[in-house]
């Protein structure tokens, strides 16, 4: 059975991506994952991050011929590596503003999706995501703000060892629900050419609701990428399924 398109399984544009990070302690964070995963560190240090960015042109296979709205979304993640030593992202939770998008995402990956109501905005050198989960529980809300600028003396770009360790990830992991292992897929792309912004901010309730303290001060650094086109691989069950590894 051919199955070369479970690699290339889905194809999309991340656009605007705000990225901002905070060192988190260890522990707390582990306490979060799965008992497959672990904490991958950088300098000693475990991290936590929150992304907000605009997904356009969404084509899934083999129906790639129907068109997808594009939608926005917030995230917070960590990152992680499994028992073998690759390197990847733990999403603690995805909120997006497409549903169809979040039952999908739920049903073949397990990813922690939610329906949100969220609004992007953006002037010449500002962008803010405003995102609303659609919750009958308690809700978990954020807003991002951050300013940036694509030219100058003072602009720095993304290129030391954190920069590369928070940014250069193509592997996440997700827990389907009656899973006893976690499923992997892999995302493909360039590397990022992000920038340090020159300021931004966060309030909301992502950290809360995993049961992790809310940052008391602003990020410790972060990033804007104007964006790029993305491939990403059908899960690990699904290769399963079809008697292929999908791991390289």
């Amino acid at each position: 059975m051919r199955v070369g398109w479970l690699r290339r399984f889905m194809t999309q544009r991340w656009e605007d991506l705000v990225l901002l990070h905070w060192p988190v302690p260890r522990d707390s964070l582990q306490a979060t994952l799965p008992d497959d995963l672990e904490i991958d560190l950088f300098e000693g240090e475990a991290w936590a991050s929150v992304v907000g960015f605009k997904l356009t042109n969404l084509r899934i296979q083999p129906f790639s011929w129907i068109p997808w709205n594009d939608f926005w979304e917030v995230n917070l993640r960590t990152y992680v590596r499994d028992r073998d030593g690759r390197k990847g992202v733990w999403f603690h939770s995805l909120d997006s503003s497409d549903p169809l998008a979040v039952l999908g995402a739920r049903t073949l990956y397990g990813l922690s999706y939610h329906w949100a109501r969220i609004r992007g905005s953006q002037m010449d050198r500002s962008i803010a995501y405003d995102s609303r989960r659609v919750s009958f529980f308690r809700a978990a809300n954020a807003r991002i703000s951050a300013a940036f600028q694509t030219s100058g003396d003072d602009l720095i770009k993304a290129d030391s060892s954190l920069d590369r360790f928070l940014l250069e990830r193509y592997r996440f992991w997700a827990r389907r629900r009656f899973s006893s292992s976690s499923g992997d897929a892999q995302v493909m792309h360039r590397p990022y050419d992000a920038i340090h912004l020159k300021s931004a901010t966060y309030e909301g309730e992502l950290f809360e609701s995993q049961g992790l303290a809310e940052p008391d001060e602003g990020p410790f650094i972060s990033h804007y990428c104007k964006g790029f086109g993305v491939e990403a691989s059908a899960p690990s069950w699904a290769f399963a399924m079809a008697g292929q590894a999908n791991q390289r």
